[in-house]
């Protein structure tokens, strides 16, 4: 039991603990990652902004610079500022491209050098004209145009923003740097801006253009756009290193705070353990230590209550244990005691039943000599016998019969019970056994003007029974119908043949039914109907014996019932042939439980 509560006690503490890591450990790394991400995107942003700007401010220097050499066409004076712009370090490329998409002036750095391609008519082509497509019907005063550019062996490939995605992230985390380049698109203005705020400048650059021949061509000349392309090499270098930071300070973080939640974690499970165990062995039955307290927080009052409730709960159990020493001899005194109340109940039963035996046999005895004088004189034997005589002498026979019938239940009966009845099997035709049974209450039936219909089947075998226990079962039975029965009304005796080796016996009357409450007891000896009219004549033990009997033949006896429609009682028997059966056998049945008889109505 120790070591069961020690591993119940292990795997508690285990789980709770692994709780808290993996819940602490969850919420740092989503918290790193949350921080890490708007950090790494700011940082990301800002970067780009400032690569944006530097690049917008030379493409615009350029576009200020060579404006009039741009329209005088001088691309030796383009090429020299083209160069000085390449020597910026992020600067990859620099194209100077006419509204037809021409190249006026354009160089580049490895490996953009190869992107001027010269065309069939001699001149060169940017390859980068063909992914942009810039637009030269926007105004020459907007805004300078910021397009991401991947550039692969096939060539150029415009990307849809210039923002790093996470799987570029991924990518240069692992090492591997992308050929991201921003290229700056920017308007060529035919006006010098220093007009606006500086009137001197420009006289001074306006003079020029008021030769007939530039000012006509200044007038004339297109939009044109100035190209400048930046490398993210060194912005993704530092992405790199800003994405490994971020990645220790987050490995760095959640080791800490995995550190300190294990401490925690142990500071809580391990007292958690100890009560665990204390509780075990409490609910074991063993003398549990009081709990030492270490700390002043939950922890420490929960150790406080359960010593209370320990030191209560051995005190009890001292009690209790006390008080069923105490119980076990008032139990066996006590158990003592009713067993030899049941033992003189058993004993008072049997003599009961020996009386009623003895008695019954007694009072047979003289019964029949009286109603062999009563015949005597009924009959003129020893004198002549007044028709008023005569009347009185029937009425007491037919009370001398009445008790005979009812000494000879009591007797069937109380032989029943003590296990004195025996049976004689042997193969029985049923129909001759009903025939028999209908013609001995043919008096009766014909008393209360009721008919009894008999439905035999024509293929009916012989059945195993004894035929004095079968006629005096069914007696029983139709005797019970028929006195329930209203006058003109009809009794049904069905014979069914459910199967090959059982026949079925039912007796269906249309008496008052049997209450719910009634159906337990109906079947108890000497037991009579709250709902049974006084005039009805009856004993109540034609069908506590007509039960007996049955079970006595390995059946049972069950009835169906509704009040206001009738009852019907019915059991089963073996069929059995003359071949297979032609000898009859007795059978001592054991006494049966008269608490578990099936319900019946008396």
């Amino acid at each position: 039991m120790h070591e069961l509560g020690g591993s119940i006690a292990s795997r508690v503490s285990l789980t709770l603990r692994t709780k808290l890591v993996v819940s602490t450990a969850a919420i740092l790394i989503i918290a790193c990652l949350f921080m890490a991400c708007l950090f790494i995107q700011q940082q990301t942003r800002w970067a780009a902004e400032s690569l944006t700007q530097s690049g917008t401010l030379l493409a615009q220097h350029l576009a200020d610079m060579g404006r009039f050499s741009i329209v005088a066409g001088d691309v030796h004076r383009l090429d020299e500022l083209i160069q000085e712009i390449l020597a910026v370090n992020p600067v990859a490329y620099v194209a100077i491209i006419s509204s037809n998409g021409a190249l006026q002036a354009g160089l580049g750095k490895n490996p953009w050098d190869g992107q001027f391609i010269p065309d069939p008519t001699g001149q060169r082509r940017f390859s980068l004209t063909q992914v942009i497509r810039p637009d030269h019907s926007t105004p020459a005063t907007s805004e300078a145009v910021v397009t991401a550019i991947i550039l692969n062996r096939h060539g150029p490939v415009s990307r849809p923003t210039i923002e790093f995605s996470t799987e570029d992230l991924i990518t240069l985390l692992g090492g591997t740097e992308l050929p991201l380049f921003y290229n700056i698109t920017v308007h060529v203005s035919h006006h010098s801006p220093a007009t606006h705020w500086d009137p001197t400048l420009q006289l001074m650059f306006e003079e020029p253009l008021d030769r007939p021949g530039i000012r006509d061509a200044s007038k004339t000349a297109p939009p044109t756009l100035v190209l400048v392309g930046l490398s993210t090499s060194n912005l993704q270098h530092g992405l790199r290193r800003l994405l490994w930071q971020a990645v220790l300070i987050t490995l760095g973080t959640l080791a800490g705070g995995l550190c300190i939640v294990v401490w925690l974690a142990r500071r809580i499970t391990i007292p958690l353990q100890d009560l665990t165990l204390a509780s075990t062995q409490l609910a074991a039955g063993k003398t549990v230590p009081v709990m030492a307290i270490n700390t002043q927080d939950e922890i420490g009052t929960l150790t406080s209550v359960f010593n209370a409730m320990a030191k209560a709960l051995q005190s009890r159990e001292h009690e209790l244990r006390e008080l069923a020493r105490t119980l076990e001899h008032r139990v066996r005194t006590r158990t003592e005691e009713l067993a030899a109340a049941n033992k003189k109940l058993q004993e008072l039963d049997r003599r009961k039943s020996i009386f009623i035996s003895t008695a019954s046999h007694e009072l047979r005895t003289p019964l029949t000599s009286m109603k062999v004088h009563l015949a005597n004189l009924r009959d003129g034997i020893d004198g002549a016998v007044t028709p008023d005589q005569q009347g009185s002498l029937l009425r007491v026979e037919a009370n001398l019969s009445r008790l005979q019938s009812l000494i000879a239940d009591l007797l069937d009966l109380s032989q029943i019970e003590m296990g004195q009845a025996t049976l004689r099997l042997e193969p029985v035709e049923l129909g001759s056994v009903i025939a028999k049974t209908v013609e001995d209450l043919h008096p009766f039936t014909s008393e209360r003007s009721v008919k009894i219909v008999i439905s035999l089947p024509t293929d009916l075998p012989l059945v195993s029974a004894d035929p004095e226990k079968l006629q005096q079962i069914l007696l029983n039975l139709m005797h019970n119908a028929v006195k329930f029965s209203p006058r003109e009304t009809v009794v049904d005796l069905t014979v069914t043949r459910l199967s090959s080796a059982n026949i079925q016996i039912s007796v269906r009357d249309v008496g008052p039914g049997i209450a719910p409450d009634e159906v337990e007891k109906v079947f108890q000896p000497f037991y009579r109907a709250p709902t049974t009219h006084k005039k009805t004549k009856g004993t109540g033990l034609g069908l506590a014996i007509a039960k007996l009997l049955v079970e006595l033949h390995q059946s049972r006896l069950a009835v169906e019932t509704e009040p206001g429609r009738g009852s019907c009682f019915y059991f089963t028997l073996h069929a059995t042939t003359p071949i297979r059966l032609t000898y009859a056998r007795p059978i001592t049945p054991q006494l049966p439980d008269r608490q578990k008889s099936s319900p019946h109505r008396s």
